[in-house]
């Protein structure tokens, strides 16, 4: 009887200890690296976009902007277009700025504008270690703003993307979310999980 409790005792203990602890400070380290190793891209419209060269157009504003920068170059274009839908209708000659990235961007790029990365300014809530299967995982609910902010984005002419403009305010106006750590080869590491969906149905 006294093997059996002692070896039932034992067995507990192992089972304690098999649970993996995630400290605060670790947590926070995780959590900061993962939201700094992806890039923050703006992808407002796809390229080339043709506009018109007159037209004050919220498009035609950004992308005059971006050219400002030189995020963009752009070529002159002419096109003709009817004015009406009658077969004798009359046509007109459309001026337009054609824009598109520039040569010397990498053909591997991803579609878009860098404007910073994540950094980690609070964790609002962490949940306690969750095993499913041969793993354990970590929901934390995050305060996050923009870190390594393009000097770009903070010209007035940006103000009308709200995702530029709640970037160059969120230091002081954190955007909030939540991201996963995930236990396996007796570490803890920062996991993020399909699009829509955790990995408990969190």
């Amino acid at each position: 009887m006294r093997v059996f409790l002692f070896l039932f005792v034992v067995s507990m203990g192992l089972d304690a200890v098999a649970e993996p602890v995630l400290g605060p400070n670790t947590a926070e380290k995780l959590i900061d690296q993962g939201l700094q190793s992806q890039a923050l891209l703006w992808l407002p419209f796809p390229l080339p976009y043709e506009v018109e060269r007159r037209s004050k157009s919220k498009d035609a504003r950004l992308l005059a902007a971006l050219h400002k920068y030189g995020l963009v170059e752009r070529d002159k274009a002419m096109q003709m277009e009817k004015i009406d839908d009658d077969d004798d209708a009359r046509k007109r000659l459309k001026l337009l700025w054609v824009y598109r990235y520039p040569d010397n961007k990498p053909l591997l790029d991803q579609e878009g504008f860098y404007y910073g990365r994540g950094k980690l300014k609070n964790i609002l809530e962490l949940s306690p270690p969750v095993a499913r299967g041969d793993y354990y995982y970590v929901e934390a609910y995050v305060q996050w703003y923009v870190d390594d902010m393009q000097a770009w984005i903070k010209d007035p002419a940006f103000r009308i993307a709200r995702t530029l403009r709640r970037s160059a305010e969120s230091y002081e106006k954190p955007f909030e979310k939540k991201v996963y750590l995930e236990y396996h080869q007796g570490q803890w590491h920062y996991w993020q999980p399909a699009p829509g969906e955790g990995p408990l149905g969190w």
